[in-house]
């Protein structure tokens, strides 16, 4: 989840973050007429928009970021999942999956990667999603702790929520080194089992006292993605799994809107809302 001061920029070191980005997908058009019904559009399976992903990052990584058109990408397909869950009653009663949703916290504002809300009552679920490619080890634990900061914040305001949160790292990534007083960009292998065992620990508010949790999601995702794989980039759970086994914690993201779903049905028994 980011906030307004959020955009995706250069640190210190020169290392790209991102945490948003704004892109229109293109709109598919009919060069004819069609007599009967049109052939309905199938969505883009999260292997589609891994492939659009690494194109636009290979293309311009620089702009990829500042225009958040890398890691918007995902919020949508996200947000179209929840979107396609939602049942008639739902839709009935005005409840919307929005992104970029602005939402009050505990002190300031905060804008939602991904928000499901009721016109009347408010947030009903909150995602927040983020990568980073480049300089990992250097700025993790900075953006680790900010992250709990913005789960405390809307947990204090509405605590009964259902939280998540998905986090991409590359299997390998850049970051800046000096080489004979030189500026230079070289590979970095990230500790990919470390910061699965540290999104593990701020995962799974559950039980009858969820509501007086604060600082932990209720689902998480920890996305490894090997964008050199071909033809498609490839998601790497079993990095993630060697760590924080399936036993322990699902934090895979194929299953990431599922245990959302699955989590909000729990705790509110007499709302039909999801299918």
């Amino acid at each position: 989840m980011t906030d307004d001061a959020s955009a995706a920029t250069r640190d210190s070191d020169g290392a790209l973050f991102e945490t948003a980005d704004d892109d229109s997908l293109e709109a598919a058009t009919a060069s004819t007429p069609v007599a009967a019904s049109a052939t309905p559009l199938i969505a883009p399976t999260l292997e589609d928009v891994l492939r659009d992903m690494k194109a636009k990052y290979d293309a311009d990584p620089v702009n990829a970021v500042r225009s958040q058109g890398f890691i918007k990408m995902l919020h949508r397909h996200i947000a179209d999942d929840l979107r396609s869950r939602l049942t008639a009653e739902a839709r009935k009663q005005g409840v919307e999956v929005k992104e970029e949703a602005k939402i009050f916290g505990s002190h300031k504002p905060k804008d939602a990667d991904v928000a499901v809300i009721h016109p009347d009552n408010g947030v009903l679920m909150s995602i927040g999603v983020r990568s980073q490619m480049s300089s990992v080890g250097q700025n993790v634990l900075e953006y680790y702790q900010g992250i709990i900061g913005e789960c405390i914040s809307l947990q204090d305001r509405f605590p009964m929520a259902v939280y998540g949160y998905v986090y991409l790292h590359p299997v390998l990534s850049k970051k800046s080194a000096k080489r004979k007083g030189k500026k230079v960009i070289v590979d970095e292998h990230p500790d990919h089992p470390r910061y699965a065992r540290m999104y593990s620990a701020i995962a799974g508010r559950d039980g009858t006292q969820y509501k007086d949790i604060r600082g932990i999601y209720d689902q998480f995702a920890y996305m490894v993605v090997d964008f050199n794989k071909t033809p498609l980039p490839e998601i790497m759970d079993s990095l993630v799994q060697a760590s924080v086994p399936l036993t322990e914690r699902d934090m895979q993201i194929s299953t990431f809107v599922d245990r959302l779903v699955a989590t909000f049905k729990r705790r509110n028994i007499w709302l039909d809302y999801f299918r």
